[in-house]
């Protein structure tokens, strides 16, 4: 009889814990581990500067595969090629079928190359200020896109949906996907 009074007690008082802020398992990280500063617009498109100290590392934000890599800042303010402005930069297929792309870094993680998997937290570059972020605080440029033909597309690459609710639900330790979002743009917009 002692048991199970012991069992309904602890029963009743787990009932009381408040519910998980992520029930189940937790496949996406913020991009920018510690002290960040971020807000819900970007100047004018779709995207998101992460501002942290300068060589803080950057992470994959979800299980996927590099898409793209550029090691060289190769951006020149003479000829502003758009493909060109986020410098040094990542691009990550997320297992969800969404492009991640994160700019303007200082270093890009050595030996990560095109093909690589990584997972969700998993070191991919430093933050910095590398492309037209020259002269400004130090950030990672984050943008959400559709995959489409996987390279060089730098207007769709660079962000076409909002990514600031997710990041803060990442932020918290909550796992939103982007995934749907990202699917209704390109139902409506297609790729180029």
């Amino acid at each position: 009889m002692r048991e199970v009074v012991l069992a309904l007690v602890v029963g009743w008082l787990l009932s009381l814990q408040p519910p998980s802020a992520t029930p189940g398992p937790v496949d996406r990280a913020f991009p920018v581990p510690g002290p960040t500063s971020y807000a819900a617009a970007h100047h004018d498109y779709p995207a998101t500067d992460i501002f942290a100290a300068c060589g803080r590392r950057a992470l994959s934000p979800v299980d996927g595969v590099v898409l793209e890599v550029g090691r060289r800042d190769r951006w020149d303010p003479a000829t502003d090629r758009g493909g060109l402005r986020g410098g040094r930069f990542v691009s990550i297929r997320g297992d969800d079928g969404v492009r991640y792309y994160l700019s303007h870094f200082q270093a890009v993680r050595p030996g990560i190359r095109v093909g690589d998997r990584v997972g969700a937290g998993a070191p991919v570059a430093r933050v910095g200020n590398s492309g037209n972020a020259r002269g400004i605080a130090c950030h990672v440029h984050f943008g959400l896109s559709p995959v489409c033909a996987g390279t060089g597309e730098w207007p769709v690459r660079r962000g076409v949906v909002a990514p600031y609710p997710f990041l803060r639900s990442w932020d918290a330790g909550g796992n939103r996907s982007p995934r749907a979002a990202v699917a209704a743009w390109k139902q409506r917009h297609g790729c180029p």
